[in-house]
């Protein structure tokens, strides 16, 4: 686990799990599956195509009951790819060092094309991370570690 600074409070956080893909229904979706379970199946779940307006639709709609949205897929680089550019543009701020961990601990040559990310948009967070079912328990792993940190951080005015 990633050491925190000054504070040991775990938030109760609300998640959003929110697969993007052209082919995959909620029935198939495995890699949308784990996430959930590694959540403890203690967060929303839902699937929009690879639609800029569909991702941020989804985001709009269900913005005040969620604090954390992991969006999975849609970070490759095919023209169909479009999930963390669409955040990008309404995004507030973003951390890159997220994508920068994940692609590390990932390891290979095939992470390092993927556009995984951290955003912040109006105190909310937002990963983008690839739809493989190998991404899901590195990416728990990385969020997990530094979620309630950024929630304090975001949250502490």
């Amino acid at each position: 686990m990633i050491p925190i600074h000054h504070e040991d409070k775990k938030y109760s956080l609300r998640y959003r799990i929110v697969t993007v893909s052209t082919s995959r229904t909620m029935e198939n979706d495995r890699s949308g599956t784990i996430m959930e379970e590694l959540l403890e199946n203690k967060a929303s779940r839902g699937l929009v195509k690879d639609d800029e307006v569909m991702i941020l639709s989804d985001l709009f709609i269900n913005y005040g009951s969620t604090d954390v949205f992991i969006y999975i897929g849609g970070t490759g680089i095919s023209r169909l790819d479009q999930t963390s550019m669409a955040i990008r543009k309404i995004a507030d701020r973003e951390v890159r060092g997220f994508g920068e961990l994940f692609r590390e601990k990932s390891g290979g040559v095939f992470p390092y094309i993927s556009d995984a990310s951290l955003f912040i948009y109006k105190k909310k967070i937002i990963f983008t991370v690839p739809g493989s079912e190998d991404a899901q328990k590195i990416a728990f792993e990385i969020i997990n570690g530094m979620v309630n940190h950024l929630y304090h951080e975001i949250n502490k005015e």
